[in-house]
């Protein structure tokens, strides 16, 4: 197995016969990085190779998932991250996910949260509207949105564009 370029991710034991052994970067320098880190010891007896990794560093990199949609405000959400079950020696990155009601600041939740180990925070959230009782609204937004389904179909957006586009009129026409 050949692998050229920048490699930071151990490849040993993935195939049989293997006779190149990579172990990656001995230490992790990022989420870019996840899982154990070391370093490989082996010996050859008889023709026979024997390995074994061996870890560097007892710290590691993980990513946690958390779920937003049925969490009401931002008081419940920080109650969640704090409540999280966190290995001592990991270090975290939170990925809110799902479908939000409230307004979330990643830079006050860093400010909030009482986890050492999490040092990032990344919003993956979509708002949680309603479209369908918006847009009986006789309201500016009420008809934007009515304007906004008619139209969609017509255009060459992702969904993902598409929920942004309405996510910054929304948030504009509310202030």
């Amino acid at each position: 197995m050949l692998h050229f370029g920048h490699i930071h991710k151990p490849d040993y034991n993935s195939e049989q016969n293997q006779t190149i052994i990579y172990p990656g970067s001995t230490i992790s320098m990022g989420f870019d990085e996840l899982g154990k880190h070391g370093f490989i010891v082996g010996s050859i007896e008889n023709k026979k190779l024997q390995i074994e990794f061996v870890p560097a560093d007892n710290r590691e990199f993980s990513e946690i998932e958390l779920d937003v949609t049925n969490i009401n405000d931002i008081d419940e959400l920080i109650q969640e991250i704090n409540n999280l079950e966190l290995k001592q020696n990991y270090l975290y990155k939170v990925i809110l996910t799902g479908k939000r009601k409230f307004e979330i600041e990643i830079l006050d939740l860093y400010k909030i949260i009482n986890k050492e180990n999490i040092i990032k925070i990344k919003d993956e959230t979509k708002l949680n509207y309603n479209l369908e009782e918006m847009m009986n609204d006789y309201t500016l937004k009420g008809i934007f949105i009515k304007e906004f389904l008619n139209e969609k179909n017509n255009q060459n957006y992702t969904e993902d564009e598409l929920d942004k586009i309405l996510e910054i009129a929304l948030t504009a026409l509310d202030k």
